[in-house]
Parts: structure tokens; C-alpha cells; sequence
């Protein structure tokens, strides 16, 4: 079964790089790889120094790339779709050309990026699939809609379809409005199916690891921090946490980075940590990646699912939401919590913790706090 490694992080903190690094060292390896660009903004081909294409292209023994590109995919995946949609906008009178524009719904480039994933996972044509994810917005965006969308899909889209079965006669004999037929529903149907099928396919963690890139900076190590939340409320597995353009001692940046590097620890911890130095050229071309895909992981194989725990657990009881947090060697001893808005932060004796909290805990008041010998759990009024 292929492996998928799906790199994720803000925009321009170098997930393209140690995603290329990532997949020409497990070509080194003797694994058959694909590495693949859903990212509207391209710029693996930049990387490797080689045209990429929109279909996957071999540029190395066991190393195939692709960038997928948007168009192409929204024909190939939300064509039917696309077709009804933009026949209704024309019947209302919009313009053909915004028409063509409109028919794609906001989020469906996107998701139709994404369903590549699907495509080459079931096809089985490579050993490891490595993903140069959209930026974290995009990311989670994609990855909440089946949860968003299930009660629609559920509930609404099939008696929607049995309504429209006995309406669409009597409705062509009075209008010549377009109707959706049979095959836009199943279109639709199979869009869905596709998309829940990679959904669950990414939430498997034997199957699936999903690697946060980031930089010891201020603003990026916050969304960092809020995607490590939220990925794992989706329940997806977060085996490594790689921080990119670490500066050597005696750097002018190396006081203010050792300061977040500690602020990393404290956050991600026990989520392996690698830490990338900073380089004082380009990391361009396939010998530099390799030489880079090296250093990252020295003796450890790309593939191998690096860390499968789940770090925290939210729930509800009776109102009342509990944030249980699972670390190994907890002191005992009385914690000490301080809270400010999505910022929580835990002192234990020498154990200290940030973490951040989801939107749904955010505003709420901490009510107490217990601690049990690997576990603290923190209940939220």
C-alpha cells in the first residue's frame, strides 16, 4: 500500500524544498516516488530545475514529478458540474464568459487539486506519494469540508434527487429553465465518494503523515501552531514538525531564534522536531536536494512514520469541555495555568507547555485543572 507524506505550512517557509528533498532521497532509497504540487502557486518545477508537467513526468530513476494544474483538474473532476452550472448562469443571463468563471464554485479548484491524491493513491503506481500541500488555510479548509458537508450530502442532496425525479417533467413543460438530470446528481454523488474516500485515506496513519513546515519566527510559528490544533481535532496523524532557516551560534538572528526554538519545543513536543539550517545558497536542482534530503533524516528512512500518538483529547461532558493533554513523566505537582484567549500556557514545575486552543475553548473560563500521571486534563466552564 502506498505511503502519502503531505507537506504543509504558511506560505513561503520552504515546503516546496524539503518536500523535493524529501522525494529524491527516497528515490536514492530505492523507493519509486512521485512528488506532487497541489499548491496553486507553483513552484516545484522552480526547485527541481525541471519542466514539470500536469500529468506526472519521470525526471530520475524511481522519481516521477507533477504539478497539477488547476483547469485541467476542475475539467477533469467537476466538468459535469461545471456544465450545468454554467448552462443555468447563461439561462439567467450572465455573460458567457463570467459564466465560465462562476460555474466553479469557491473551494472546488482546491478540492479538485487534492483529488489527484486520491487518483494515484488507488492506482498504486508509486511506493510513497509526497505532497507539496497549499499553504495551512487552503489545507484545512479542504480538509473540514466532509465534515462540513456531510449533513448536505447525507441528508438533503438524495431527497433533493428523489424531489427532482417527479418534478422535472412537469417543470420542462413550463420552462426551459436547466434542470439537474440524472447524471449531474451522480456526478455530484461520485465528487463526494471521491472526496470522503481521500478524507478517510488521509486520517489513516499508517497510510498518511502529515509534516508541518515552519520558521522560528513570531507570526509563522502561530499558524503553526494553530494547524498542529486543528489537524489533530480533524484526526489527522502530525508525525514530524520541521523548522526551515535556522541560523548557526553567532548569527545576529540567533539570540531572537533560540527563543522561538524553545517556544517550538514547548508546543510540539513529543512530535519529533527536525531542525533545517539555514543555507547560504539556493537549495536548486536534484544533487542539492539530495544532499539535502540526506541531512534531514541521517539514518532514519523518509517513509517510516516517524511519531502515531495523539497528543490531546477535547470532549464534552454535561456542558462542560475538557482539553486533556498527554505528556510522559509529568511532575507532580500543582500546574499552574494562564490563559489568554486562543494562548494557553502550562507550568508544572520545570514541564512548561503552550498550546493553542480552538475557537470553541478560546473565550471559555478554566474551570480546574487535574493531573493524573501521564495526563493533564483541564476543564473548561
Amino acid at each position: 500500500m502506498p505511503r502519502i507524506i503531505l507537506f504543509t505550512g504558511k506560505g513561503g517557509v520552504g515546503k516546496t524544498t524539503l518536500s523535493a528533498a524529501t522525494a529524491v532521497h527516497l528515490a536514492e532509497l530505492g523507493r519509486r516516488v512521485l512528488v506532487i504540487s497541489v499548491d496553486p502557486a507553483h513552484s516545484l518545477s522552480d526547485v527541481l530545475e525541471l519542466e514539470v508537467g500536469a500529468e506526472p513526468k519521470e525526471i530520475r530513476d524511481n522519481l516521477f514529478a507533477q504539478e497539477v494544474d488547476v483547469y485541467f483538474s476542475v475539467e477533469k473532476f467537476w466538468g459535469k458540474l461545471k456544465t450545468y452550472l454554467r448552462d443555468l448562469l447563461r439561462w439567467q443571463g450572465v455573460d458567457n464568459f463570467l459564466a465560465e468563471e462562476l460555474a466553479i464554485l469557491p473551494g472546488m479548484e482546491e478540492v479538485c487539486c487534492f483529488l489527484w491524491i486520491n487518483k494515484h493513491f488507488k492506482e498504486k503506481n508509486y511506493d510513497v506519494i509526497v505532497v507539496d500541500s497549499a499553504p495551512t488555510g487552503e489545507t484545512l479548509r479542504f480538509l473540514s469540508l466532509p465534515d462540513a458537508a456531510s449533513w448536505w450530502v447525507t441528508k438533503i442532496l438524495p431527497l433533493q434527487r428523489k424531489v427532482m425525479k417527479y418534478v422535472r417533467p412537469a417543470a420542462k413543460m413550463i420552462t426551459d429553465m436547466p434542470l439537474p438530470e440524472e447524471e449531474t446528481y451522480d456526478a455530484l454523488e461520485e465528487l463526494f465518494k471521491e472526496v470522503y474516500t481521500l478524507y478517510y485515506t488521509l486520517q489513516d496513519p499508517a497510510i498518511t503523515s502529515i509534516r508541518l513546515v515552519t520558521n522560528p519566527e513570531k507570526m509563522v510559528l502561530k499558524e503553526t501552531e494553530k494547524a498542529f490544533t486543528y489537524l489533530h481535532l480533524f484526526g489527522f496523524n502530525i508525525d514530524a514538525i520541521f523548522v526551515n532557516r535556522v541560523v548557526e551560534e553567532g548569527d545576529p538572528l540567533f539570540p531572537l531564534q533560540s527563543k522561538y526554538l524553545e517556544r517550538i519545543k514547548e508546543a510540539f513536543e513529543p512530535t519529533p522536531i527536525f531542525l533545517v539550517p539555514h543555507w547560504k545558497e539556493e537549495v536548486l536542482g536534484l544533487e542539492k536536494l539530495a544532499h539535502l534530503g540526506r541531512l534531514l533524516y541521517h539514518h532514519r528512512a523518509p517513509d517510516e512514520v516517524l511519531y502515531w500518538d495523539k497528543p490531546f483529547e477535547i470532549g464534552e461532558v454535561n456542558g462542560r469541555f475538557s482539553l486533556k493533554i498527554y505528556v510522559k513523566d509529568l511532575p507532580q505537582a500543582e500546574p499552574e495555568i494562564y490563559h489568554r484567549e486562543e494562548d494557553l500556557i502550562i507550568k508544572i514545575k520545570n514541564f512548561k507547555r503552550h498550546f493553542y486552543l480552538p475557537k470553541s475553548l478560546a473565550k471559555r473560563e478554566i474551570e480546574k485543572a487535574i493531573l493524573h500521571r501521564d495526563l493533564l486534563e483541564i476543564v473548561f466552564k
